[in-house]
């Protein structure tokens, strides 16, 4: 619904206020009057003209210096400005100025109300490009958040399903050395019952070859149950045999990726979990392991940053109808500007080699299509901590 224009009327002269307002005050407009600039400025901020028309000649504050003040204002009022004979020059550096127009005294009524109409007309339109910019801008920020959405969502898809073809090709080999360690510990055993039967020197001959053949079953045993390990977290992590939502209990995956990322760390950075065994939760499996995935990584490279012995903890507890998932690290922590942006898509504090600006945007898309929240506390300098809050029932995910 369009209110009535506003239009200010500023001049030291009472009789000049008059003979504008009365020229004005059957087109439909709300009227206020002010007799100088210091008096225009308080109007201004509680009348919220469209259009001031003032004197550019008034005590204390003329008109000009009144527009400067103005232009510190997000969304000033258009100003015509009324002149006396002979100031072109005057009225040519109100317009340098910022003026939208002006009238030279004497002046014809409707040459006052065409140019109040006009300059009304013209705020009306500026209005309008200011709103719908923002919602260009809102429009192409959702289209920045989709579209990174939808590119990262393929490259985790194609990640999983390269993720799950190395855990089965891995599976083959994996099978087979761990049937030939079974072989060797078996040889072995028989070895040691028929050296048994032998005489002593035979068995003494045999004894450190045994010992060998032992030791390099049980090392290869270990080794074969680490690959098994790391097979296993793939297999969690891609998660490609389940269905995309489900009813599912998250700790499984939390502790795959918690396990995946370790070999990140390094020797300066220790990872603690902490996992308060959480209820089954409505959820999409695999992209709750792509959110906590991409936290751990920024927390991995807040601390490496920071370059000092690192530390990183999970936590997850249960709220009732709610799980809780904290990531805090002790890194170089995010400046205090950039915390409400961190989560627009495409920006980075990590330099335009380093980061895409994609990582942190798709978390919060993930959580809202969870319809969850994410939040961030962080102190420059001393580390960062994200909460991922996510309900236990939900339908469905939200349209992303």
């Amino acid at each position: 619904m369009e209110t009535q224009p506003r239009v200010l009327v500023i001049d030291d002269e009472e009789a000049a206020r008059y003979g504008i307002c009365r020229a004005l005050s059957q087109q439909g407009y709300l009227l206020e009057e002010a007799a100088d600039g210091a008096a225009a400025l308080a109007k201004i901020d509680q009348f919220r003209p469209d259009v001031i028309v003032s004197d550019i000649n008034m005590p204390e504050m003329n008109g000009i210096a009144l527009l400067r003040r103005l232009g510190q204002q997000a969304e000033a009022p258009l100003a015509v400005f009324v002149t006396g004979y002979g100031s072109e020059e005057v009225a040519a550096e109100a317009l340098r100025a910022g003026a939208y127009d002006y009238l030279a005294k004497p002046f014809e009524v409707e040459e006052l109300r065409a140019i109040v109409r006009n300059a009304l007309e013209k705020q009306r339109l500026l209005r309008e490009n200011r709103h719908y910019l923002r919602e260009l801008e809102k429009t192409l920020a959702d289209l920045r958040r989709s579209q990174a959405a939808l590119v990262q969502a393929e490259k985790m898809a194609s990640l999983g399903r390269l993720v799950a073809g190395v855990a089965h090709e891995i599976n083959s080999p994996l099978g087979a050395l761990q049937s030939n360690v079974d072989t060797i510990e078996r040889a072995a055993q028989k070895i040691r019952q028929w050296c048994g039967s032998q005489p002593p020197e035979t068995s003494h001959a045999l004894g450190p070859l045994l010992e060998l053949m032992t030791a390099t079953a049980a090392g290869s045993r270990t080794s074969c149950e680490r690959i098994s390990a790391i097979v296993t977290n793939l297999r969690r992590f891609a998660r490609l045999d389940e269905a995309e939502f489900q009813r599912a209990r998250i700790d499984e995956g939390i502790q795959s990726v918690v396990e995946l990322v370790r070999p990140e760390l390094g020797s300066q950075i220790e990872l603690r979990a902490e996992l308060g065994g959480l209820p089954e939760i409505d959820c999409a499996p695999r992209q709750l392991n792509q959110l906590l995935l991409n936290l751990l990584l920024n927390a991995i490279e807040a601390v490496r940053q920071a370059a000092r012995p690192g530390l990183i903890q999970v936590r997850t507890r249960a709220l009732g109808d709610a799980v809780e998932i904290e990531v805090e690290d002790n890194g170089c922590g995010i400046p205090a500007g950039s915390l409400e942006r961190i989560f627009d898509p495409g920006f980075t504090t990590k330099g335009a080699r380093v980061g895409t600006g994609l990582g942190l945007p798709i978390c919060c898309q993930i959580t809202q299509a969870h319809r969850g929240k994410i939040e961030v506390e962080s102190r420059p300098g001393e580390g960062a901590k994200f909460t991922v809050t996510l309900p236990v029932i939900a339908t469905k995910l939200a349209e992303g």
